[in-house]
């Protein structure tokens, strides 16, 4: 083992400072800096004592190791090595730095990964773990960046090769992420022990999955106890405000509190943090008289939950069940618990089941829709048949998709909420006005029926999961951000009879979902480019003449390098070429584009706009407060400026980013073009009503103040001309003033200066 004395004489992220801010109220905006820039390194002694404040996994000093599924011992006894499948790989080899001699040795891991999989591993030989309460680790990246997943998994599930439990991405426990320098990882074991067996450990895993490559180094692979750890969890943790008239409801997956007591603690105790009134609970086939110590458990856990004030409703579904064919498969499985319940004290009794079967999945739906529909809402008339033969107090509710509601004018779903008590529709989006949007037409046939609706809302990783798109969960906003939003769709529906509240999907996400944002991390470059922003001192009419502009100062967009797309279609500063100009008042930013281009082509509109000649321009309007966050967020406008054919075809603004009313929205913005000798003029005027529009409702701002912009200021801004010769083919040539622009990356943008 290497020398402690010197070891950890190394950079520690302290947050204590970001803590205080947080836990005082002060939002990050109070400060002129982001709160990110305000984490200073200090230095920290520690001196422990192996077997009792730690198990050192690896300190990577042993032996040497290199290619691919090459394993060697760890310092407990296990193999680690990597694994991968082409065209991905992961090569890992043992490093010494001869500027840090008292770190010795380490592991590096490299990385690529395309299609296929990548990962690292290093197993546990049965450790009982079950005494400490963090993870640890050093890790430095090779440039910075740097992405993987954490997991981990005891000796039952690495025997029958079962994925490990997923204790989140290492941006989540750094908060610059890896960077070039080395920063020591606490992973919270909490995060995965009600679904491992602490006591006997099979292995850790390092999932590479988020496309790319890169190189990043591990040492010291420790666990230990750390005092710390549990605090800041449980300040992370989801919490909400109870609100009776509106009960919150929650899908739970992948645990089984039946069985597993940590799991059924710590699934009470997340209802009772975040106002959770009604679980969701799964479950598979149940036969209470073939199972009579599982029924006694589940009447033991009902118990419990019901002194908690939660009712459970059982929650399972399969899209085929739709069909005639199987109908009795889900007769039988309601029919157990109906059984079960009979047997039982009102308190010992399941609440009701929630159908999750989604006929639309079928490959009939497709073939032979109005069958598989009338079969369906068959189906619910024999389930409703059952449960009224037992009479019983015992809901029957439905999980349905939003376009429900546009399916024969509404008919179909009359049908389906005239058999059930309420039905949750499924309204996955972040934007709390796309959600209202998504949801209102529910209300008016769930009103008129006297029936209820929870909107339901989703919290996983589904890029990863590879199930959806970020705008349709709040993954990335976090619990706190998320809460803003259904406070504004509350706001909206709470009138309406029908509204039973939110059902959030799901459990295992949801109880790892952060107070802040959890997006991915990057440090800026040093070199960032300015365009500057002249104070306005003459007025500016919006003409498409720019006779009336200060044009001192110019930033130009005409070289190679400025080509993003299309290096090889384009043909010099005369097919496309932009000087981009800029001014500023106390409500007002004005922009004017000079661009040179060969041909001019546009016949396309509105969202279709970027298919002709067209400025694409990215601002962010709050730099400092998200600096170093590498995806976009609400503060961040991706504008289309067209030009028009310069005929019958008028200048056009649209916002494509974030998701908005566009005539609502830039009816208020000025934009006006003209023809030149070269190409064409946009002059655009941007009022700050709009700019700082409220993030939730998306409407313009009542200006309550006179001065909005002044000298100095510094926003993000990206500037990206489009070129398009020919109709058929769209986008010929991108440019753009950000000459390592990534689509959505704020951290590749350059600066806005006012001045």
């Amino acid at each position: 083992m290497k020398k402690q004395s010197n070891k950890y004489n190394t950079f520690i992220i302290s947050l204590s400072l970001v803590g205080s801010m947080v836990l005082l109220g002060l939002g990050a905006d109070v400060f002129s800096v982001s709160w990110r820039q305000l984490i200073k390194p200090v230095f920290v002694k520690e001196v422990k004592k192996e077997g009792v404040d730690f198990i050192l996994v690896d300190d990577f000093e042993k032996g040497q190791s290199s290619g691919v599924f090459y394993e060697r011992k760890n310092s407990i006894g296990g193999y680690q090595g990597t694994w991968a499948k082409r065209p991905s790989y992961s090569i890992i080899t043992k490093l010494s730095d001869e500027r840090d001699s008292a770190r010795g040795r380490y592991l590096a891991i490299e990385y690529k990964k395309e299609a296929g999989w990548a990962g690292w591993y290093t197993l546990l030989n049965n450790a009982d773990i079950s005494n400490y309460n963090a993870l640890t680790f050093w890790v430095k990246g090779d440039k910075g960046g740097e992405k993987f997943d954490i997991g981990l998994a005891d000796a039952k599930m690495q025997e029958f090769q079962m994925d490990a439990v997923y204790a989140g991405p290492i941006d989540l426990f750094l908060p610059l992420g890896v960077t070039t320098e080395w920063q020591k990882v606490k992973i919270p074991v909490s995060r995965v022990e009600s679904q491992i067996d602490l006591n006997k450990m099979g292995s850790i895993v390092l999932w590479f999955k988020y496309g790319g490559e890169g190189k990043v180094y591990i040492d010291d692979m420790e666990f230990e106890s750390d005092k710390e750890v549990q605090k800041k969890e449980a300040f992370n943790s989801p919490k909400a405000n109870f609100d009776p008239k509106h009960p919150r409801s929650l899908w739970v997956w992948k645990v089984d509190p039946v069985t597993n007591q940590k799991g059924r603690k710590e699934l009470l105790q997340l209802c009772k943090d975040a106002a959770i009134t009604n679980m969701y609970l799964y479950f598979g086939d149940f036969d209470p008289e073939k199972e009579p110590e599982y029924a006694s458990g589940l009447a033991d856990f009902l118990k419990e939950a019901h002194k908690f004030g939660i009712k459970v409703e059982a929650l399972t579904g399969n899209p085929v069940w739709a069909l005639k064919v199987y109908h009795q498969s889900c007769l039988d499985w309601i029919d157990a618990f109906l059984k079960f319940n009979k047997t039982r004290p009102q308190n010992e009794r399941i609440d009701g089941v929630s159908l999750d079967v989604e006929p639309y999945l079928t490959s009939e739906w497709q073939s032979d829709t109005d069958r598989v529909r009338s079969d369906y809402i068959d189906l619910l008339k024999k389930v409703r048949k059952l449960v009224l033969r037992y009479n019983q107090e015992f809901k029957i509710g439905v999980a349905i998709p939003h376009f429900y509601s546009e399916i024969d004018k509404g008919k179909f779903e009359e049908k389906t909420l005239e058999l059930v008590d309420y039905a949750a529709v499924m309204a996955y989006y972040d934007d709390p006005n796309k959600i209202i949007e998504k949801s209102a037409p529910h209300f008016v046939i769930a009103d008129k029926l006297g029936k209820k609706i929870s909107i339901g809302v989703e919290t996983q990783d589904l890029i990863a999961l590879n199930q959806g798109e970020r705008r349709q969960t709040f993954f990335e906003e976090g619990w706190e951000e998320m809460e803003d939003s259904l406070a504004q769709v509350s706001k909206k529906f709470k009138s309406h009879p029908s509204f039973e509240g939110f059902a959030i999907h799901c459990y295992y996400s949801y109880k790892l979902l952060q107070r802040g944002r959890n997006v991915p991390i990057k440090q800026r470059p040093k070199d960032i480019y300015s365009i500057v922003s002249k104070r306005r001192l003459s007025n500016i009419k919006i003409d498409g003449n720019l006779s009336d502009w200060d044009l001192s100062s110019m930033y130009a967009v005409d070289k190679k390098v400025n080509v993003v797309y299309g290096q090889f279609s384009w043909a010099g500063p005369n097919d496309l070429s932009a000087k981009i100009y800029s001014m500023w008042d106390d409500g007002n930013l004005y922009f004017a584009f000079d661009i040179t281009d060969d041909v001019i082509e546009q016949e396309k509109a509105k969202h279709d706009l970027w298919e002709g000649d067209h400025i694409e321009m990215w601002l962010d309007m709050n730099l400092m407060a998200d600096y170093n966050e590498a995806i976009n967020s609400n503060d961040d406008y991706q504008f289309g400026f067209s030009p028009g054919n310069l005929k019958k075809l008028k200048s056009e603004v649209y916002t494509w980013t974030p998701e908005l009313s566009n005539m609502d929205y830039t009816k208020e913005i000025e934009i006006a073009s003209a023809k030149t000798e070269k190409g064409y003029v946009i002059e655009v005027k941007l009022p700050a009503r709009v700019l700082y529009a409220s993030r939730d409702t998306r409407q313009p701002v009542n200006l309550r103040r006179s001065v909005w912009f002044k000298n100095g200021d510094k926003f993000g801004i990206s500037v990206d001309p489009s070129d398009c010769d020919d109709p058929a083919a769209p986008q010929k040539v991108l440019m753009s003033s950000s000459v390592s622009r990534a689509w959505g990356d704020p951290t590749t943008f350059g600066i806005l200066e006012l001045k």
